[in-house]
């Protein structure tokens, strides 16, 4: 008893314990050699699988680190221009609000004129879009720059204030105020500016609107409506042409003219002569389609649908 092998002790032929090799079980292990080419195969197959998956995996958490770097750089870079934009604007209306003032003593020119040179370059891009558009631009620009120089020399020489203040000197020497005092000599051209130019454009309004109107209602309502606008107009513009004006006054009277008036006049001059078929021959792939409609044509007739009975 004492000299029969345990069955812990290893075999003398194969080394190895009984109990390992109870345990093994009758499938191959994973590290064990593959018993054929198809099983070697297969065992190459899902290691590489594997491999690929893992990158993959990889792959999908780097880019994910990435878009989200890309999404905050994207954030950052968007608030940054926002902050530049807005720079820009302050800069641009401070710049003209600070110069108007320092000019013409008021930031409400500065107003005035940002609002309609921004007008103005919006109506000059726009119309260059149409064909031939820049000579009549130029002619727009020219016309309203006289315009602008006549206004300014005739408010600088107070030629409009001097002829309202003899026109309230002879026809409204007695005009009083609603309180009942009388209109004293410096506010008679203002009184008669206001007076005149009310009545004026509203007696054209109203003869304008008679004109364009249709059936009697129509035009009596057009009559009335823009007689009232003239007569507002005309009121606002004889107040401004009574007063006396400096020189300073003058120049900004007239550039406001003049960012007015250009932008008016070269959309009437480019709109009455546009050649939108040109724009719409421009915009429209015309030789494209064309050659694609030749193209059909020729192989309709090299290849025609059935032969003729």
């Amino acid at each position: 008893m004492a000299d029969r092998p345990s069955s812990s002790d290893q075999s003398p032929a194969t080394g190895k314990s009984a109990d390992s090799g109870r345990s093994a079980s009758p499938g191959k292990s994973a590290s064990s050699p593959p018993r054929s080419l198809g099983e070697q195969f297969g065992r190459t197959r899902n290691a590489l699988l594997g491999l690929i998956s893992a990158h993959f995996k990889l792959l999908s958490t780097e880019l994910f680190e990435i878009m989200a770097e890309i999404k905050r750089a994207v954030a950052l870079a968007g608030a940054a221009l926002a902050c530049l934009f807005l720079a820009g604007i302050v800069a641009f209306v401070g710049s003209i609000l600070w110069l108007d003032e320092w000019v013409f003593g008021s930031i409400g020119w500065g107003a005035l004129h940002g609002s309609t040179l921004l007008i103005a370059i919006a109506v000059t891009l726009v119309m260059l879009i149409i064909p031939h558009a820049a000579p009549r631009l130029g002619l727009a620009f020219f016309v309203g720059l006289v315009v602008a120089v006549v206004v300014g020399l005739v408010l600088w020489l107070q030629l409009t204030s001097r002829a309202l203040g003899w026109v309230g000197s002879t026809f409204f020497g007695g005009l009083t105020w609603f309180d009942g005092h009388a209109v004293s000599a410096a506010d008679r051209p203002t009184a008669a500016g206001v007076i005149v130019l009310a009545v004026l454009l509203g007696v054209v309004g109203a003869i304008v609107g008679l004109a364009v109107g249709s059936g009697v209602l129509n035009r009596v309502g057009a009559a009335v409506g823009i007689a009232i606008a003239g007569a507002v107009t005309g009121g606002l513009l004889g107040a401004l042409l009574g007063v006396p004006m400096s020189w300073g006054i003058a120049i900004a009277v007239a550039l406001a003219v003049f960012l007015i008036v250009y932008p008016i006049l070269a959309a009437i001059l480019v709109l009455r002569k546009a050649d939108f078929e040109e724009l719409k021959n421009r915009l429209l792939p015309n030789q494209s389609i064309e050659t694609t409609k030749e193209t059909i044509e020729w192989v309709r007739a090299q290849m025609p649908l059935g032969r003729k009975s």
